[in-house]
């Protein structure tokens, strides 16, 4: 696993969300609070956009929404045919931690799970990413959140 989350390891999406909560709790992190947090839950390993990485089953990494009301998503649901295209090579290069080639194809759906504290999600909306953003099944829209960016370039 990443080494920034090798001490983050939980067992379930439940657990992930208890140690957002508990680090937003904690007073030493009054500045920062946990308010969002996401989960890998596909064993071994989750795909994900950053080639550099091995995401492995049970990482949890707690984050900080600066705007919880509207926060900034990676990917959601299920990616489209041209996304998994476009991707299909992202991970065919390197090893894989045990030595094996590294070959992960990119899945039919997000690997990941998420939340934001505090939030209601409607179940019944679902969303589907696709190369120019990610679309929900009540005409919402949402741009690729990219980690290098600000808030602003992201939503620009």
């Amino acid at each position: 696993p990443n080494s920034t989350v090798a001490s983050h390891i939980k067992a379930s999406a439940a657990e992930c969300c208890d140690a957002c909560k508990a680090h937003a709790e904690d007073p030493k992190n009054s500045e920062r609070q946990c308010n969002s947090w996401v989960f890998c839950h596909t064993l071994p390993y989750c795909w994900a956009l950053d080639t550099g990485h091995v995401h492995a089953f049970g990482e949890c990494w707690l984050k900080h929404q600066t705007d919880p009301t509207n926060p900034l998503y990676g990917q959601r649901g299920k990616f489209t045919d041209e996304f998994r295209k476009t991707h299909a090579n992202a991970h065919k290069t390197g090893l894989m931690p045990d030595g094996t080639p590294r070959n992960l194809s990119v899945p039919t759906h997000v690997p990941w799970t998420g939340g934001i504290m505090g939030a209601v999600v409607d179940l019944s909306i679902k969303w589907e990413t696709g190369l120019d953003g990610m679309r929900s099944s009540a005409g919402e829209s949402e741009v690729l959140w990219r980690a290098w960016e600000t808030r602003e370039q992201n939503l620009a």
